[in-house]
């Protein structure tokens, strides 16, 4: 019991850090102009993985805040890792709206589930997620951000057979 106690105890600890780092980088930061096609490049990079592809017009330059939005495509990147071999990433500008699809070639999610997975702490089943690796604050937060900046998060199914996240944000 008290190796159980101490898992929970521990996880616990793991979601108000992360809450933590959120809240303390997004009060923060300021908003500024960026290349938000280079922030994508920037932000696959990191991950030095072949299996995630990446389609863009060239150069969007994009008012928000950087490190926040690089978060967000760290959660959706993570997960669509997680769950699936392949990422696909497409950014687009269509009128006064930027979109960011990123899609993946895992199981997906049920459609059921595409509104629960963005409440804080929830994970879809024990089996789905390793609970030693989430705690159920990315997603959640992701919309945080995503609507701090005026924008929202649709998920639905991919044509890779997985999860498609469109985001959309205020040009």
């Amino acid at each position: 019991i008290s190796n159980k106690l101490s898992e929970d105890v521990n996880e616990m600890e793991k979601m108000l850090n992360e809450y933590l780092q959120f809240t303390s980088t997004g009060a923060s930061e300021k908003t500024e102009a960026f290349d938000l096609s280079d922030l994508i490049k920037i932000t696959i990079l990191k991950y030095n993985n072949k299996n995630i592809f990446f389609k863009s017009e060239n150069k969007i330059l994009f008012n928000g805040r950087k490190n926040l939005i690089q978060r967000c495509l760290n959660n959706f990147i993570d997960n669509s890792l997680k769950y699936g071999e392949k990422v696909n990433i497409s950014l687009e500008k269509l009128k006064n709206n930027l979109f960011i699809f990123i899609e993946d070639d895992g199981p997906g999610i049920s459609q059921d589930e595409y509104e629960n997975v963005f409440k804080p702490f929830y994970k879809i089943s024990k089996g789905r997620a390793d609970s030693k690796s989430s705690v159920g604050l990315g997603l959640s937060i992701s919309s945080d951000i995503i609507r701090s900046h005026g924008g929202n998060i649709e998920l639905s199914p991919s044509k890779f057979g997985g999860l498609k996240v469109k985001i959309s944000l205020p040009f």
